[in-house]
């Protein structure tokens, strides 16, 4: 065949390869999401977390049990490190694997059943885990399931579940190791990095690794507070914190030092997008706000003085009795109390200095209070007064009630401050006013003490 037949020949295969090619040629779909397998879960997570009841032991699973979750956190950040947290309505559980890049097949999101039957459970610093028992050092230990061997144990199921954070308060969340919210994706609100913090990042960014705490609280001198706690390895290490106040999601664990120990809450995050600190400070004015009253007793003297401030009143009604100077450690406020007076009828005011309404917006009130020691009948209120004279009969004068949220005194010992609330004084707007505190007690009938601080008037 000379060179002109052959190159034909070429020529005519390749148009028809070609064709053929092209008429046979399809867009394909995208694979289907994972769906759940047929495996039907025959124990919740609470029922899962109740066989484990010894701090320290090893409880291995002797029995089909088999268990279902959504993942809830992964490695992906690098603030977990070969460890997935799933969670169903009952309770949520931390499972160790030893394995890299878990993220890629077990995505937040995705449901995974697990077949615990050989697994053990145990507890890490008081947080209860899921593992193998290994013996390391001649002891007992919890480890991951080793990478080879996670196909046995989990099967991962349908993608995109919802993962939506249970919004707790500190109280909610309790040291016992079969706590519901222990290993669970929690949310605060209305918490801030403390002043002290706000200066650093998430974690260490020197050579040492080490991982940090970073605290966090309510602000305001309310004392309700939490560490968060990252690794220098995470991707968000070097991050500086936010410096506002928002809310913080995070998955919930405890450090215990021993099974018998006190135990430390600490939150750990995922990622930054966790942490949703963009509002004002506790204390600080939203855009455009003016403060009409700001008083924050940090210039008051020394501990049990009676307190002495420009502008205001301190007033012993009946019984004689003023308000004195609060300091502890760096906490400074006013403090009241009939404890020790001897005097049956107290009846006591701090009253601030007059406010001037006039051409107010939208004028609030706010302040925070503790108390302690809670004896016999007392009452401490709030009051307003347009046509007070600032005479040393104050009751002389007409004083309305505002509504406040008060701290409910414990027995001993004495509470963290509670805010009051913004209280709306726009019914006041054009006026002048003036802000009291009443402490009515006595001694020995009631002489529960109580505490305000960073009183407040703010126009907007």
């Amino acid at each position: 065949m000379n060179k002109f037949l052959k190159l034909s020949f070429i020529l005519a295969f390749l148009v028809s390869t070609a064709a053929v090619l092209n008429s046979c040629k399809k867009d394909f779909d995208q694979p289907p999401g994972a769906s759940d397998p047929a495996i039907v879960a025959n124990t919740t997570i609470a029922q899962l977390k109740a066989l484990h009841t010894v701090g320290g032991a090893y409880d291995v699973i002797t029995t089909d049990v088999i268990f279902s979750g959504i993942v809830v956190a992964n490695d992906k950040s690098g603030n977990f490190y070969k460890q997935l947290f799933i969670q169903d309505s009952t309770g949520a559980m931390q499972l160790l694997i030893d394995a890299n890049s878990l993220y890629g097949s077990y995505p937040v999101g995705r449901r995974v059943f697990v077949k615990a039957k050989g697994l053990t459970l145990s507890d890490q610093n008081g947080n209860m885990a899921l593992g193998v028992k290994a013996t390391v050092a001649g002891n007992p230990s919890l480890e991951g399931i080793p990478g080879s061997m996670v196909s046995l144990y989990l099967v991962g199921g349908s993608l995109n579940n919802p993962v939506v954070p249970k919004v707790v308060t500190l109280a909610d969340l309790q040291t016992n190791m079969n706590d519901k919210y222990i290993n669970s994706l929690i949310k605060l609100e209305g918490f801030e990095f403390v002043a002290g913090d706000t200066l650093k990042t998430y974690s260490d960014t020197s050579a040492y690794k080490s991982t940090q705490n970073r605290t966090i609280d309510m602000g305001c001198g309310v004392a309700s507070s939490i560490i968060i706690r990252s690794s220098a390895y995470s991707n968000f290490a070097g991050i500086p914190l936010p410096k506002g106040n928002g809310s913080v999601t995070a998955i919930y664990t405890i450090f215990r030092s021993s099974p018998s120990g006190s135990a430390t809450k600490q939150l750990i995050i995922r990622d930054t997008a966790d942490v949703q600190l963009k509002g004002p400070r506790c204390g600080a004015l939203p855009p455009g706000a003016v403060y009409l009253l700001n008083q924050d007793f940090e210039s008051i003297g020394a501990n049990n003085a009676t307190l002495t401030l420009p502008g205001w009143k301190n007033i012993g009604e009946t019984g004689g009795v003023s308000y004195q100077n609060a300091v502890f450690g760096p906490v400074k406020c006013a403090k009241i109390t009939a404890f020790g007076t001897s005097t049956a009828a107290v009846t006591s005011w701090l009253i601030s200095p007059p406010v001037n309404l006039t051409g107010a917006a939208a004028p609030k009130l706010s302040f925070t209070n503790a108390a302690g020691f809670s004896s016999g009948s007392v009452s401490f209120k709030v009051y307003i007064s347009t046509n007070y004279t600032g005479s040393n009969t104050p009751s002389a004068s007409t004083w309305t009630e505002l509504p406040a949220t008060y701290v409910t005194p414990p027995a001993s010992g004495f509470s963290s401050f509670v805010s009051s609330g913004l209280i709306s004084l726009s019914a006041y707007i054009g006026q002048t006013v003036y802000i009291g505190f009443k402490y009515q007690g006595g001694d020995p009938s009631g002489t529960t003490t109580w505490e305000v601080d960073d009183v407040k008037v703010r126009n907007f």
